[in-house]
């Protein structure tokens, strides 16, 4: 990780009103921003979802969860701009603490120098299940 930057996630809530093409042209556009400032890392377009209540009067929505890394004076200038577009109906910006980032690889070889057989505990789970 670059001196100074830090790992984010913004979870962005889009008017169906755009439609789906429409939805992705003001995620794009707030792809392109953060990549100015940063560097996004995943895209992950969870698409049309029902909210549990209305907002604006609208039930649905386009969910978009994107992961990026940046300066932590960027997610301000984010939130100014996510508050000031039309079609963005609801946002959050989350700092992801780098010590839960593990990756599977690394969890799966702690487990074997620990003496734990992950994928026999794993395939006793299914059995069970099938049974």
């Amino acid at each position: 990780m670059a001196e100074g930057k830090n790992l984010y996630e913004t979870v962005i809530v889009t008017s169906a009103k755009l439609g789906e093409e429409g939805s992705a042209a003001l995620v794009e556009r707030f792809k392109n921003l953060i990549a100015e400032h940063g560097t996004v890392q995943n895209v992950d377009d969870w698409g049309k979802r029902r909210f549990a209540y209305p907002i604006e009067k609208q039930t649905e929505g386009y969910y978009t969860l994107i992961s990026f890394e940046s300066g932590p004076e960027f997610t301000a200038e984010l939130d100014r701009r996510y508050q000031i577009t039309d079609g963005i109906m609801r946002t959050l910006i989350v700092k992801r603490d780098p010590r839960h980032l593990a990756k599977p690889q690394q969890r799966a070889q702690k487990s074997e120098e620990a003496g734990i057989d992950v994928e026999a505990i794993a395939a006793e789970a299914v059995e069970e299940t099938a049974e």
